[in-house]
């Protein structure tokens, strides 16, 4: 998204219609969706619930907007929305804003009889210089004093062109990009600086990305205050002792709450960045740096953190959004093949429960742009985060695969990867989705075959009997009263939830290891 603001008479609007058509994107005027909202013109707005009233209708009609937008747009804003900063946080979490910088001359002339503009009068001095502050917190400021719209237009092509469109994650005031692309992270202070100002950073960074890239990393950091603490690779990390050791370590470097912690690594080292940063002082910011394909498409967007317990997986933990994510798919380069494998059962998982077109290109690829599928994943899941952030309802369905999955991870004493696990927990949901005539048998044999061909589950992996699961299945988050809300799909590309009782998935996964072994 390109957000065009600037006081009354700026051009947004004709300046705005000339971008789009450079660049072949819609046009929107929010303030034109705000009179679609309400059936009202501006000035009436104004005049029936005040100035105030209409700035929560103007942040209410933005936050709606890019929350359901799936297209880039070109978009002309009002002249005091950049006042409030939650609207600065959703434009810069969803796109990039440019200034219209013209003199209260040239604006006067423009707009001086328009009857639509309510808030001009003898105070626009005034109110222009008391606004300028927030116009120019933009990303680029351009002069539209004298230039034709088609010129300015040309200008701000320029001044966007290679910029890195972000993913938005919509929540309010807690708005974030996720940023994706190749060798995007030695500009990650271009990135910081866009959302934050902090004396130092703490950075966790798993071992082995030190031991490919510290150069990179080092770099990257120079110039800021840091500390570098490496996290052992493994589950072994995300405890209450090695969390004890980072809490340690970040009061001994003298954090404050000034300060930010980053996590440069996988999905445990982005679990345990989050939850150290959520408790440190009552909280400071995270920012996530996966580094990882499993992490790129899942673990690092939508805020939750934890650790593992004695009982179980990520049982103690939180939900702390990150200031901002930057997916450097060139990370990915130095992984072993072992681990690109894994992570494609989270990426079939968005295939079955929310993209079906994107099931259906895994099936039919012969190789795949790993770019394309970061930010087709990212996507997916911040559409879901956006409606659903603490998993009461819509967000469960990331869960799909995930109940058995936990349960084998902790009964198999975590011999099992985690990619390993859901993949096996997708092919028992799948099959119990079947089972109860809820899936097509065609649809469970194309669910089945794909994550077959990935070859993600170990040939020699057999299902462990139905006591060894039991009791990580009764310590499962998804729990509610006798049950567990349990993801099921009716059809590639959807999914349902019921409650089904401990016992009614222990039988079934007992009917589903006796099929297994006769060669389901």
């Amino acid at each position: 998204m390109i957000f065009l603001t600037g006081f009354m008479g700026s051009g947004k609007t004709t300046v705005g219609r000339a971008l789009a058509r450079l660049l072949d994107k819609d046009f929107v005027d929010l303030d034109d969706l705000i009179t679609e909202k309400t059936d009202a013109s501006i000035p009436d707005i104004f005049s029936i619930v005040g100035e105030s009233g209409f700035r929560l209708l103007e942040r209410n009609t933005l936050c709606d907007f890019v929350k359901n937008r799936h297209h880039e747009a070109v978009v002309a804003t009002g002249g005091g929305l950049p006042l409030d900063p939650e609207n600065r946080t959703l434009m810069k979490a969803s796109g990039y804003t440019v200034y219209l910088r013209a003199s209260l001359d040239t604006m006067e002339k423009r707009v001086a009889d328009d009857r639509r503009r309510p808030l001009w009068s003898d105070s626009a001095a005034a109110l222009l210089n008391e606004r300028i502050p927030f116009y120019e917190d933009a990303d680029f400021c351009v002069d539209a004093d004298q230039a034709q719209s088609e010129h300015l237009a040309s200008e701000i092509h320029a001044l966007i062109s290679g910029v890195t469109t972000p993913v938005p994650v919509v929540l309010q005031e807690r708005s974030y990009p996720v940023y994706i692309g190749s060798g995007i992270f030695p500009r990650f202070q271009e990135f910081l600086f866009r959302h934050a100002r902090v004396q130092g950073l703490f950075v966790l960074a798993d071992e082995h990305v030190l031991e490919h890239h510290q150069t990179l990393v080092l770099n990257a950091l120079e110039g800021l205050r840091h500390t570098v603490m490496a996290v052992p690779s493994g589950e072994q990390s995300k405890s209450y002792s090695f969390l004890n050791t980072v809490l340690k370590s970040m009061l001994a470097t003298g954090l404050t709450r000034t300060w930010a912690c980053m996590g440069i690594g996988g999905g445990v080292t982005g679990d345990l960045a989050g939850f150290a940063a959520s408790i440190f002082m009552r909280g400071i910011p995270v920012i996530h740096v996966p580094t990882t394909l499993l992490a790129q498409v899942d673990s690092s967007i939508g805020g939750k953190t934890g650790i593992n317990l004695d009982s179980g997986k990520n049982l103690a933990g939180s939900f702390h959004q990150p200031i901002f994510v930057l997916s450097d798919t060139d990370f990915l380069h130095t992984l072993p093949e072992l681990y690109l494998r894994d992570a494609r059962s989270e990426i079939i998982k968005y295939g079955i429960i929310m993209d079906r077109e994107l099931f259906e290109d895994l099936e039919n690829a012969h190789s795949i742009d790993v770019q394309d599928i970061v930010r087709r994943c990212a996507t997916d899941k911040a559409r879901i985060v956006s409606r659903d952030e603490r998993e009461w309802d819509l967000r469960r369905i990331l869960n799909f695969g995930h109940t058995l999955g936990h349960a084998l991870e902790k009964a198999l004493n975590y011999s099992l990867s985690h990619g390993q696990a859901t993949a096996a927990g997708m092919l028992f949901a799948s099959w119990l989705s079947h089972h109860r005539s809820v899936l097509s048998g065609n649809d469970f044999l194309r669910i089945r075959n794909l994550i077959q061909h990935e070859g993600i589950i170990p040939e020699s992996f057999d299902l462990p009997p139905p006591d060894r699961i039991a009791k990580a299945l009764s310590v499962d988050k998804k729990c509610e009263g006798e049950g567990i809300h349990f993801v099921l799909t009716p059809a590639i590309g959807k999914t349902s939830v019921e409650i089904l009782t401990h016992a009614q998935i222990l039988d079934a996964y007992e009917r589903y290891v006796h099929e297994c072994t006769k060669g389901l």
